[in-house]
């Protein structure tokens, strides 16, 4: 008994603190609902905030090279990408206003379009003659070839049409020549994403035979939007202005590294050569491809 006297104070010592340990961990630890919650919205926060900062970085050394050239080459230029995964479209301009621009010979792309369609619509092949017209007219950038296929397909009316169907509001074609076409850098994304991406206004077989065609670019054309990566499926264009001696430069592609790709579009005008124009389009691809691929 005088043992059990002796013990029982350090036993119900020992039962105090052990109750106050448990209320004390009641009380003052997370829960691990609440846990959860709090890691979720933090990882939520810094999703959210990562691609803001991501754009803008990217936006800004567009802005820093793009106008670097401008002060070196003035011309006037816009340039537009579109990430295919995240669906975002990033751009620069060193003109102030909205502008429309020549497209040359990237219009190609969009009579190559035409034609497939106008042969999905009528359930017909490519005749052989149409087939090489097609494939010169892409990888050669044959004028004669272009006005030939659209002149069967009805002239600048089919064209127009082709633009008014894929909602490119902003694009008219010229009623003397294709080449002279004006057009925005968002109205030539809307192209390429019918091109790239499942169409209404393509098949599959149609893409593909189009997409191929601009892998086999005649090598002396492979500047512009070819800088951007050592997988690219591109068209450029280039006209002169016999008044002032300057060059419209135009192109248009798919950039691509391993699973990730994306859509280029560079107009610009008023450059005093063609390989100054192509220079300035082909630093801001370099730029392009380090971000999004």
């Amino acid at each position: 008994m005088k043992t059990f006297i002796k013990i029982f104070p350090i036993l119900l010592g020992a039962i105090f603190f052990l109750v106050l340990g448990f209320w004390l961990g009641e009380h003052t630890t997370t829960k691990p609902e609440e846990a959860m919650v709090t890691e979720n919205t933090t990882e939520e926060q810094v999703t959210a905030e990562k691609p803001e900062e991501d754009k803008n970085e990217f936006e800004n050394e567009l802005q820093k090279k793009g106008d670097e050239w401008a002060e070196l080459y003035p011309n006037s230029l816009e340039f537009r990408v579109y990430d295919l995964e995240n669906e975002e479209s990033y751009t620069y301009t060193n003109n102030g206003k909205e502008e429309k621009y020549v497209t040359a010979s990237i219009a190609k792309v969009a009579i190559a379009m035409l034609l497939l369609h106008e042969k999905e619509e009528n359930h017909k092949d490519l005749t052989d003659e149409e087939t090489d017209l097609l494939s010169s007219m892409i990888t050669r950038s044959d004028n004669e070839a272009a006005t030939t296929i659209l002149d069967s397909l009805g002239g600048y009316s089919s064209l127009q049409q082709l633009f008014d169907d894929l909602e490119m509001n902003d694009t008219k074609a010229d009623e003397e020549t294709w080449g002279k076409t004006t057009t925005t850098t968002k109205d030539q994304i809307k192209l390429l994403q019918e091109l790239y991406t499942p169409s209404q206004y393509l098949n599959e077989d149609s893409q593909e035979q189009i997409i191929d065609l601009m892998d086999q670019i005649d090598p002396e054309q492979s500047w512009g939007v070819y800088a951007g990566s050592s997988n690219v499926t591109f068209k450029n264009g280039w006209l002169p202005d016999d008044i002032n001696d300057e060059w419209t430069v135009t192109s248009i592609g798919k950039v691509t590294r391993g699973d990730n790709s994306y859509l280029a579009v560079a107009l610009s005008d008023q450059n005093p050569t063609i390989e100054e124009g192509s220079q300035v389009i082909e630093d801001l691809m370099r730029i392009s491809s380090d971000y999004l691929l």
